[in-house]
């Protein structure tokens, strides 16, 4: 979400005159765009803000805005942060930045009050021309005990169907062959009579787009109908990020998750069983708050069991203002690591054995560049949302441009992460 705000900023500010540099010291406005979900991303992002604040120092001219969940986190409080930032927007305000650059007053603004451009016609300005997020929805109504999102986000707010599709359309028409559908709980979505599987269904239909993805989906909301047209939809991508969190129900009730672990198991089993090849990956916390040796274990017998493709892993971080900042973080640090290492060489593993039993098959690959390590090599995504290094021969690689194609590939090789491949002859 987060990409795709900047790359929609990015397209606004182009629109109304700016041209983008990538030398700060060359800039008139320089804008850092914020996540909070996680301790790390926060410091990141305020040791970026540091960094960029001698520019500001050196060109008092230049105008230093610090926008999104951040701004919206921690408001004025900036301001005392670095004396040289001049604007804060929160979730709400992003796209109005253009109108607060024109008055060059120092400004904290974040409301979380619906805005008339929460969402915005206009196309994200994206580094990928080949792929693109578009936003469905914004916000979160769960409120799990460990994340700050609805705090920053706001409540659930959904787009209007027809928007979707007219984004999704426009997109094709500009030379891109896959969406991400994105929202922060894409099943709750809404409209008038029409749910997440009936968006599915018509950006299928609607429109010349070759690919669809979406993510992020809660397991609570994940319904039969959604699997059923993920199985049936022919533009669908056999890839469902399903965060699993903890494998224990114990955990996850202190998370306030809304399931059991039984209850995501019957999920996954459904969707395997209906879903032709499915890619399953998800996100996974260690060291939640009484979070015992068992609780851990439980965790580590729920990934050999579904076996994930891949996931995110993270250590537990107290996220100020959630409920879980309450909690005693009785789990000591040192603990936390040790449990994430494991599951990380645990999971490393499986992600090893199921790419090791596609050597030999073919996959449908789009073509989205080169691989940064061999500029002779060409990168890509299958449908189950793995990435795809195809060397060319010394011939080939002068001979053709396959960047925006869909092409076969037999693949060869494999690591944890990587898959390898050779076009077909």
């Amino acid at each position: 979400m987060n990409v795709y705000d900047s790359e929609k900023l990015r397209s606004i500010l182009l629109n109304k005159g700016y041209s983008l540099t990538e030398r700060p010291e060359k800039a008139d406005v320089i804008v850092l765009n914020t996540c909070c979900v996680r301790e790390h991303a926060e410091t990141r992002a305020l040791g970026r803000l540091a960094q960029l604040s001698q520019y500001k120092q050196k060109n008092p001219e230049v105008i230093l805005a610090m926008v999104g969940c951040i701004a919206q986190r921690l408001g004025e409080r900036l301001f005392e942060k670095t004396p040289y930032l001049d604007l804060v927007l929160g979730t709400s305000q992003i796209f109005n930045l253009p109108e607060y650059l024109e008055n060059k007053i120092k400004l904290a603004n974040v409301s979380l009050t619906d805005s008339q451009t929460i969402f915005t016609d206009f196309l994200p300005k994206r580094k990928n021309r080949y792929t693109s997020f578009v936003a469905i929805s914004r916000g979160c109504n769960n409120f799990c005990s460990y994340c700050i999102v609805p705090y920053v986000r706001g409540p659930e707010r959904h787009r209007k169907l027809e928007d979707i599709l007219r984004e999704v359309q426009l997109l094709t028409e500009s030379r891109c062959l896959e969406v991400m559908l994105v929202g922060q709980n894409v099943n709750s979505y809404k409209d008038k009579n029409f749910d997440f599987p009936d968006l599915l269904q018509r950006v299928n239909d609607q429109t010349d787009i070759k690919r669809i993805r979406f993510m992020t989906s809660h397991p609570k909301d994940l319904s039969l109908k959604l699997i059923e047209k993920m199985a049936e939809l022919s533009k669908m991508c056999e890839h469902l990020h399903l965060p699993l969190q903890s494998g224990s129900s114990k955990i996850l009730k202190k998370m306030n998750r809304g399931y059991s672990s039984e209850d995501y198991l019957d999920i996954i089993k459904n969707a395997k069983l209906k879903i032709k090849n499915l890619s399953v990956t998800t996100d996974l916390i260690v060291g939640f708050p009484s979070e015992r040796q068992d609780d851990f274990e439980k965790t580590l017998e729920m990934v050999k069991e579904i076996e994930f493709d891949s996931s995110f892993m993270f250590r537990y971080s107290e996220r100020e203002g959630t409920e879980a900042a309450k909690f005693e973080d009785d789990v000591p640090e040192k603990e936390k690591l040790r449990r994430l290492k494991i599951l990380i060489e645990l999971q490393k593993q499986i992600s090893l054995n199921k790419n090791k039993k596609l050597i030999g098959k073919k996959e449908e690959i789009l073509i989205d560049g080169r691989s940064k390590r061999d500029k002779k090599s060409w990168k890509g995504k299958s449908k189950g949302n793995k990435t795809v290094i195809i060397r060319d021969g010394p011939d080939d690689f002068l001979q053709r441009n396959l960047l925006g194609k869909i092409v076969s590939v037999k693949i060869v090789d494999c690591d944890s992460w990587t898959l390898f491949g050779e076009f077909e002859k």
